[in-house]
């Protein structure tokens, strides 16, 4: 494990995602007009289609609610499923949603940071993380981690916002996500800075398309395969730990 000092950035992130959290699942889905149902389905399509039949152990990062770590549960029924995030309140919504106690049995969460995560080597045949990339406050120590934990040929998907490549599409988009979204988001959560951020965030994240491919391969990833969605707003990510 690395040792590695928190910032005050990374504190106040997970402070907003407490403040946020009994909205957050609300929000996502109003926000993203139940779109994100959608994008969570098609990660767990295309992990069953480029995965080998035998997943032991999944880390789902940054897993906010726990809704792709119970979909990873539910379709994968003899695997177990880490969740890590370090908002402690969108883990105790994350718990919550564990009334199955088949599914009790399978899932854990588990509260803690990317750059620094509380597992030993080559303990996960998969990795997952949805929309938490760009929340990275060191990126280069976070894939380290990553690819520690994973095991040899282990699968690395990432689900995160990419940018629309169509002229009229990324005009449409800028003008929801920079005009609409943090009002609205910003007045039913009560929180000045939760959407602002998203917003700001979805916008410096360069790792898009290309870039997130080589960075990829810099990190000592294959990638396999890579697919955008709804117009380019979002982009999924495959790849293989190279031994």
């Amino acid at each position: 494990m690395n040792k590695y000092p928190f910032s005050s950035k990374e504190e106040e992130l997970t402070k907003m995602f407490d403040n946020i959290s009994s909205k957050y699942d609300f929000l996502n889905h109003l926000l993203s007009f139940g779109i994100d149902f959608i994008w969570r389905k098609k990660v767990i399509e295309l992990l069953t289609k480029f995965s080998t039949k035998n997943i032991q152990k999944v880390l789902d990062i940054a897993t906010g609610t726990g809704d792709l770590a119970l979909l990873i549960a539910k379709k994968f029924h003899k695997t177990s499923v880490i969740g890590l995030d370090p908002s402690k309140e969108m883990l105790k919504i994350a718990r919550n949603k564990i009334k199955d106690n088949f599914l009790k049995k399978r899932i854990q969460f588990v509260q803690g940071y990317s750059q620094n995560m509380p597992f030993e080597n080559a303990t996960f045949d998969v990795v997952t993380i949805s929309f938490g990339v760009r929340n990275f406050q060191n990126f280069h120590l976070s894939f380290q981690e990553i690819y520690r934990i994973l095991k040899p040929m282990g699968i690395l998907e990432i689900l995160e916002f990419s940018k629309p490549s169509n002229p009229y599409i990324k005009k449409i988009y800028h003008f929801y996500s920079h005009s609409i979204l943090p009002r609205i988001g910003n007045f039913l959560s009560k929180n000045n800075f939760a959407y602002n951020y998203l917003q700001e965030s979805i916008k410096s994240f360069s790792y898009c398309g290309n870039k997130m491919k080589k960075f990829l391969k810099y990190s000592g990833f294959n990638p396999i395969h890579s697919q955008k969605l709804t117009f380019g707003i979002v982009s999924i990510y495959l790849s293989k730990k190279i031994i």
